[in-house]
């Protein structure tokens, strides 16, 4: 065999290897389908999932675009279309527990000549359980958003009017746009429509009477409620909602059908990546062209992975300043029975961060819908205890949640759960990131662990104002004479610092200024000279001589200060302290130096006072002056008392007595 043939073989093992070390997967995904008179029966071919060792077993879920407007989640789905023609069927699938590649997403044309088309619609039992309290306005999706990947928003109307569908996404509250449009159906006449006219959507708003509000996640929060307008009270509350959004797309319904559902492609962008298990919020609104309007707000985590078992937290990304007035953070906890047979009994044990007040909890909502437990006899309901100081066991008791892979299931949100919680932080809350997690107990198996929902500050700054007073401890060497004397002064000036910093070194700037006076007195100067002085003889002054005098000067002085270096430490909410240098100089606002002289004048001495100068002294050079700095009060926001000492050499040494707000 030549040398050639020998590496040959070698690439090919080598290549063959890696496939089957990296889970990879040769078939290809594929729609195959068959009539059964008007009905046609689709079946999908999908490449092998990759589980996760030691994890649950993973399996798909489905999303059916038919081509004709309609859609079902089933596995396997049968469908009848009602005209002639040729559609394009596409499959999308969402891999949960799995450890490899999404497969690609799958299309196959389909030709339904005149003996195919069925007489009638029949509704997919996913269309049949689509819409919730309203029944005319929802939006679904087929997968939580995975950075990097794509979802489907499914908007439904069933209204048969005419009107107008907005899709609001990209909250403000969370950092870079996750979600890009990548494309939407057209199967019921949908018409995109610019959105770049204010006036127009005033326009519609204010024609306005009332609008009705549901909520969901996966499945149905069972929110309903009702806002009635009056005056420019619709135009208020829509720039308001529209407001908190960064983007917003628009289309058209005809109202001809009486279920209308467009899917809407979402591509999710990598950056969605720093709002990894938080909970964000599409919201979908249809304006009719008369009538109430129906607002449909869909949360949707944001996952590193497709596992239906999550926790997450609406504010992963938060405002000290707002969590620090003890806003409340809402949480969420998710699962899924993914077994053939009823889950009767099921366990969260929500381990929560110790910086939220337990006490305060507020459950929202749960699925399944079931009414708490009276007494330990009660069955079908549910009940909860705190544990400790940072653990919610929650129990749903003797109830029977559907499981996947039952053969009769057809709506998938009825095999999934959820609990839905309100909790607020503590006082004097650390500005670091928090996490929870929770176990879920299905009747007697092992826990399913979720992921960590963790919450994290943003960076930001944080403004510093202070004021108080300066008092030397020892002079400045200009004024250590006996003879002189100097008094303390005001104190004020501001700062700049990161906001609230936790247990560890952080930097602060600062410009202030302080004030102070200074003064000297010395007697009997001894000096030699002449001073003219009115003679009561001759009424003119006249040159008299003087042996000595007397000085007095008194000076005000203002000390500018920056405050380049500053490192600090908050040891805890009540107190911190830093040490640094600053460039001193000082400047002389005002001076004043009078003299008393001593005349010899027969029979006696006389005393003439005479004002010497009011020139001000010049400016000081700069120095460099080390300091340490406590302080005590509410060091991460809000009022604090401060006391520096600054080591000046020649320039003397201080304290500085102050008390400061951070902001």
């Amino acid at each position: 065999m030549s040398k050639s043939l020998y590496i040959s073989v070698g690439l090919l093992f080598t290549i063959a290897a890696s496939a089957f070390a990296s889970g990879a997967d040769t078939v290809e995904a594929r729609i195959n389908f068959d009539f059964a008179g008007t009905r046609v029966l689709f079946k999908p071919e999908l490449p092998e999932l990759a589980g996760i060792p030691g994890g649950r077993a993973p399996f798909y879920t489905y999303l059916w675009d038919f081509g004709d407007g309609h859609f079902s989640m089933d596995e396997a789905p049968e469908h009848q279309y009602t005209e002639p023609g040729e559609y394009e069927v596409t499959l999308y699938t969402v891999s949960n527990y799995d450890n490899g590649p999404r497969p690609k997403r799958p299309t196959r044309k389909i030709k339904i000549d005149a003996s195919k088309a069925a007489p009638q619609k029949v509704a997919s039992g996913a269309e049949q359980h689509f819409f919730g309290p309203d029944g005319t306005f929802k939006l679904s999706k087929n997968a939580n958003a995975l950075p990097g990947e794509d979802m489907v928003v499914i908007a439904g109307v069933k209204t048969g009017e005419k009107g107008t569908v907005f899709l609001l996404t990209n909250e403000k509250i969370f950092g870079p746009e996750g979600f890009v449009l990548a494309g939407q159906s057209a199967y019921n006449g949908e018409r995109v429509i610019p959105i770049d006219d204010s006036r127009t959507l005033k326009g519609l708003w204010a024609g306005v009477p009332s609008v009705s509000v549901t909520q969901s996640g996966s499945p149905d929060y069972g929110v309903f409620e009702e806002v009635e307008f009056t005056g420019n009270e619709a135009v208020d509350y829509f720039a308001d909602l529209y407001g908190s959004y960064k983007t917003v797309t628009g289309y058209e319904v005809d109202g001809s059908a009486d279920a209308q559902f467009s899917l809407i492609n979402l591509d999710i962008t990598p950056e969605m990546l720093t709002d990894t298990n938080a909970t964000v919020t599409i919201t979908g609104v249809f304006i009719p062209k008369e009538g109430p309007a129906r607002i449909h707000q869909l949360d949707v985590p944001v996952v590193t992975s497709h596992d239906p078992n999550k926790m997450s937290v609406k504010q992963s990304r938060m405002r000290y300043r707002a969590l620090a007035r003890r806003k409340a953070l809402t949480y969420k906890v998710q699962f899924q029975n993914d077994g053939e047979g009823d889950a009767k009994n099921i366990r969260l044990e929500v381990k929560l961060p110790d910086v939220l007040d337990l006490s305060t909890l507020e459950l929202l909502n749960l699925y399944p819908q079931c009414d708490t437990c009276l007494t330990g006899q009660s069955v079908g309901c549910y009940h909860y205890e705190i544990r400790g100081e940072d653990t919610l066991v929650f129990h749903f008791k003797d109830i029977a949640l559907p499981g996947s892979k039952a053969p009769d299931v057809h709506d998938k949100d009825s095999t999934r759960g959820f609990i839905r919680f309100r909790v607020q932080p503590k006082k004097r809350l650390p500005n670091r990131a928090f996490k929870g997690q929770t176990h879920i107990f299905f009747d007697k198996n092992d826990p399913i662990v979720t992921n960590m929902a963790t919450s994290r500050f943003r960076k930001s700054l944080s403004p510093i104002v202070f004021a108080g007073y300066h008092q030397f401890l020892k002079r400045p060497e200009t004024w250590r004479s006996d003879e002189a004397s100097v008094n303390p002064g005001m104190m004020f000036g501001i700062g700049l610092a990161p906001l609230a910093p936790y247990r560890k070194l952080y930097w602060q700037v600062e410009l202030y200024a302080n004030t102070y006076r200074a003064g000297s007195a010395a007697r009997g100067i001894p000096e030699e000279g002449a001073i003219e002085i009115p003679v009561e003889r001759s009424g003119q002054p006249e040159p008299m001589p003087y042996f000595s005098y007397d000085r007095l000067v008194s000076s005000r002085f203002l000390q500018l200060r920056i405050v380049p270096l500053h490192i600090r430490y908050n040891f805890n909410s009540l107190v911190s302290a830093g040490i640094g240098a600053l460039a001193e100089t000082s400047v002389n606002t005002a001076y004043r130096e009078s003299r008393t002289y001593h005349v010899q004048s027969d029979p006696e001495m006389v005393e003439v006072e005479r004002l010497h100068t009011t020139d001000r002294l010049a400016r000081g050079r700069l120095y460099v002056q080390p300091f340490v700095d406590v302080n005590v009060g509410r060091t991460y926001l809000g009022p604090v008392s401060g006391l520096r000492y600054v080591y000046g050499a020649g320039q003397g040494q201080a304290t500085h007595l102050y008390v400061a707000w951070r902001f």
